[in-house]
């Protein structure tokens, strides 16, 4: 999901339409809750730093989704 969400952000910036950056926006915020779902229920040998990334990529993209308002 990551790696689609950075290749539409890498597609708007080529061609700047506002859904390309909607979608790949969209897929950062599945992928953040997905891995903090992911770490509730199984966690990794270093949680605290997937969880800050997590949450780090749900306040931008959750920014970015404000900026487009």
């Amino acid at each position: 999901m990551l790696l689609l969400a950075m290749t539409l952000l890498g597609i708007w910036q080529i061609a700047p339409n506002w859904p390309y950056l909607v979608l790949s926006l969209s897929y950062v915020i599945g992928a953040a809750i997905s891995i903090l779902i992911r770490e509730g229920l199984s966690p990794s040998t270093q949680p605290q730093a997937t969880q800050i990334t997590a949450v780090l990529l749900l306040i931008i993209s959750l920014y970015g989704f404000a900026q487009l308002l």
